[in-house]
């Protein structure tokens, strides 16, 4: 056998098959970065962005780019890094092979925070003060308010998972289970016929009235539209019962409220009559069409009013007592609490001139009287919101805190706050409550969510992930969700169990103004979530899947407020830069 020729020669490869080899070298890197960077955490703030791409060696900007792009591409920066690394020490790179990005390692940790930021935030220590007596006694109340109302959320909860789960296995039973090899105890709840039947037929009305609700939502068409103001309408609210007590949604009046820019209030008909038969007193509620005018005060704040909300009813109507409170944040620096009370002289027969209402020989159904004056932000209020119970409001303010008042103790002399709450590090605007009473959520223009314990007084956890400023935030009747929204256009869904997002909606084209879940009554079940927009429309989801129901198109403009009517219904109502109020269902 001859011997083999060892004289080999090795060729070196042209400048142009380097130049191409050195090319699909980075094709490559460029997809495994791709698959890499979902999973890479990168700063909110765009300051945060800004330092960061710098410490990368990258431009903090290129034409065109947007704050999410930017976003985008620091992420890429980073994950290709962390590819690069990571082949280099398998040996799977070349010595000689150069990373085009980044030109020069980071210099502190590659999110924007250098060694002196680390050491400073290593000596900074979180400080509390001293908790008031009054608001110890809050925390008490709230404390014993949200025990109960979770131990209700829950035990629905677990029936209505251990029906399905019931209802599942009755039908696959056959196919997934084995009768024989269950204990007996098992079997004897699983195979229980009565038991199956009963909560199978639970399921079952769920179901089905979800898909009622649905059907009803995707045939939805403007019903009524009102001129509520002579200047735009910038919140709306509408009146609600807190889960537990379905027996008082017939008997008690659906309203809606707006504010507006001229500083007034307004109350206008739900589409209902007020009062059931069995109230012992004719109102006329039968003669008052959907939108009709109710109650008004045209001079509630010296400025444009941002934010409404309306205590939620947890007494049965009497004449004397109020029927129930608006709270209005405006840009005048503070927060009022106006009464709503059935006025004994009204016709409602009469037809009212919005635009020039006298407010001294006023006729309509509802008084509105002013209340408590809440004052002490020290820049321009935003949201409001009341605490379930209806005895606490939180008001939120471009001072970068957010207050916690006592409604029963204010007056118009001076409103009783019980909190000031800082730790934004920029404006905050949306707020919203835990459907227990425990939790509430802010936001800011930073785009961080914060979740505060109320209990405690501490913050729970915090959510990044919008791009941009976060105008709103809203709880889910189940308890476990949050949605967010802001100037991105997409609405964010938190999950609480797990604290990181769940879902991420691409619902509008510009800022999301408003978020309203349904009611958690029986007939709604929080089955659908509320939007609306600067880009002039309204949008119905589905909590299920989140898929889009329906589009609500009618304004002239931004579409500033959104939601839900109680009950049955499911009527939705929004305001605009119009100055309409519509009504869809």
């Amino acid at each position: 056998m001859a011997a083999p020729n060892t004289n080999v020669e090795f060729l070196e490869l042209t400048q142009d098959s380097q130049v191409a080899q050195q090319s699909h070298r980075h094709l490559l890197l460029d997809i495994e970065a791709r698959k890499r960077a979902a999973t890479i955490d990168v700063p909110t703030l765009p300051n945060d962005v800004r330092d960061s791409l710098r410490q990368w060696g990258e431009p903090i900007r290129i034409f065109g780019e947007d704050l999410a792009a930017i976003r985008d591409r620091l992420r890429m920066v980073m994950a290709r890094w962390e590819v690069w690394k990571e082949q280099q020490e398998q040996g799977l790179v070349e010595g000689q092979m150069q990373l085009p990005i980044p030109m020069q390692m980071p210099t502190g940790d590659g999110h924007g925070v250098d060694d002196a930021a680390v050491a400073a935030e290593e000596i900074t220590e979180t400080t509390y003060t001293h908790a008031t007596p009054e608001l110890i006694n809050a925390r008490k109340m709230m404390c014993d308010y949200s025990l109960g109302r979770s131990r209700y959320r829950l035990e629905m909860e677990r029936q209505r998972r251990k029906g399905m789960v019931r209802w599942t296995r009755s039908k696959k039973r056959a196919r997934l289970f084995n009768k024989e090899e269950d204990d007996d105890e098992g079997a004897s709840n699983l195979y229980n016929e009565a038991g199956l039947k009963e909560e199978s037929k639970l399921v079952k009305e769920m179901d089905d009235n979800c898909d009622k609700i649905y059907n009803s939502i995707r045939n939805q068409a403007l019903e009524g539209s009102q001129y509520g103001d002579v200047r735009p309408l910038s919140a709306v609210c509408t009146s609600s019962v807190p889960s537990g007590m379905d027996i008082a949604v017939g008997r008690m009046p659906k309203i809606i409220a707006t504010g507006g820019w001229s500083g007034g209030i307004k109350i206008w008909n739900g589409g209902e009559d007020h009062y059931s038969n069995d109230s012992g007193r004719n109102t006329n509620a039968s003669d008052a069409a959907p939108l009709d005018l109710l109650g008004a005060k045209n001079i509630v704040h010296e400025d444009r009013i941002m934010g409404i909300a309306m205590k939620p009813y947890t007494t049965s109507i009497t004449s004397t007592e109020p029927l129930t409170m608006v709270a209005s944040a405006s840009i005048d620096l503070s927060a009022k609490l106006c009464t709503v009370k059935l006025n004994e002289e009204a016709n409602g027969g009469d037809s009212m001139d919005v635009e020039n209402l006298n407010t001294k020989d006023n006729k309509l159904r509802y008084n509105i009287e002013e209340y408590a004056h809440l004052k002490g932000h020290a820049a321009r209020l935003c949201s409001v919101a009341f605490h379930p119970t209806g005895k606490f409001v939180a008001t939120t303010s471009f001072d970068h805190t957010w207050r916690l008042w006592d409604v029963e103790t204010s007056s118009m002399a001076e409103g009783k706050e019980l909190l000031l709450q800082d730790g934004h590090a920029r404006e905050v605007y949306g707020v919203g409550f835990h459907p227990d009473g425990s939790l509430v959520a802010t936001t800011d223009f930073g785009g961080v969510v914060q979740c505060w314990d109320l209990r405690t007084g501490k913050s729970a956890c915090h959510f990044l992930g919008h791009a941009k400023r976060v105008i709103c935030s809203e709880f889910s009747p189940n308890g476990f969700q949050l949605a967010t929204a802001g100037d991105d256009g997409t609405i964010k869904i938190w999950d609480l169990r797990r604290r990181r997002p769940s879902a991420s909606i691409p619902a509008h084209t510009n800022l999301i103004t408003q978020l309203k879940f349904a009611h958690s009554s029986s007939s709604q079940n929080g089955e659908f979530l509320t939007s609306s927009s600067f880009d002039g429309t309204g949008k119905v989801w589905s909590t299920r899947d989140w898929k889009l129901l329906t589009s609500l198109q009618g304004h002239e403009g931004k579409v500033m407020g959104i939601d839900v009517l109680d009950g049955p219904s499911c009527g939705v109502v929004t305001c605009g830069f119009d100055k309409t109020l519509k009504l869809w269902q």
